[in-house]
């Protein structure tokens, strides 16, 4: 079997890449009957960007759609429609997260990390892996908290919590980034743990079997 060492040599930095580029994927987000209402990634809490989603999507198109009138010379009046009369108004960017921040920024450290191929190496990225797996689960609790409770109020301030309320499915919570940076994570953990408990001198392979010996001619 081959080393563990051998392992986190060859798909270390890969795992680690991959950790970064989730935070480009939606951490957190607002669903209404399966459709995506908000997402909110990693990097949008890091700089404070504006959140994607179908309301933010809508406000986009809006933005151009007045751009279009204006250049042919049309008067936008402020009239009604658009997001304001549908969706729910004008989307803000995101605050900017401290957790966030300082996830993103032990991620970096561990891709830093898995380039050095030595024990010190390894015992830099299984503990970044710790740390940043525990600075997740806070922001998942932060966060989705947070949303949950703000989507509770928005539901029971429009409905009264109604039946409005009972038939329509809203969901808030977690995304598919966050799950995908904590997968990897545990990954570079689990591997860079096993490794560091194998000897310093441990084969890297298991040794060739020695061919029988061919008994001489009689």
């Amino acid at each position: 079997m081959a080393s563990k060492r051998v392992l986190w040599n060859k798909v270390g930095r890969y795992f680690s890449a991959i950790v970064i580029a989730a935070f480009f994927l939606p951490f957190f987000g607002v669903s209404c009957d399966g459709i995506e209402v908000i997402t909110v990634s990693g990097a949008d809490m890091v700089g404070g960007c504006k959140p994607g989603g179908m309301i933010a999507e809508a406000e986009k198109e809006e933005g151009r759609q007045r751009k279009r009138h204006s250049d042919d010379g049309e008067m936008d009046g402020g009239g009604g429609g658009g997001m304001k009369g549908g969706l729910g108004g004008h989307v803000d960017n995101v605050e900017r997260e401290p957790l966030a921040i300082v996830a993103m920024v032990l991620a970096i450290a561990g891709f830093a990390a898995a380039w050095m191929r030595n024990k010190k190496g390894m015992l830099a990225s299984f503990g970044i892996a710790i740390v940043t797996i525990g600075v997740l689960v806070g922001l998942w609790i932060k966060v989705g908290g947070t949303l949950k409770e703000a989507v509770d109020k928005e539901a029971l301030g429009k409905s009264g919590g109604g039946r409005m309320t009972k038939d329509v499915k809203i969901d808030a919570g977690g995304r598919y980034g966050l799950w995908l940076s904590g997968l990897m994570l545990l990954g570079i953990a689990g591997i860079t743990g096993r490794a560091l408990r194998e000897p310093e001198n441990a084969p890297s392979e298991a040794p060739p079997i020695a061919p029988p010996p061919i008994a001489p001619p009689v």
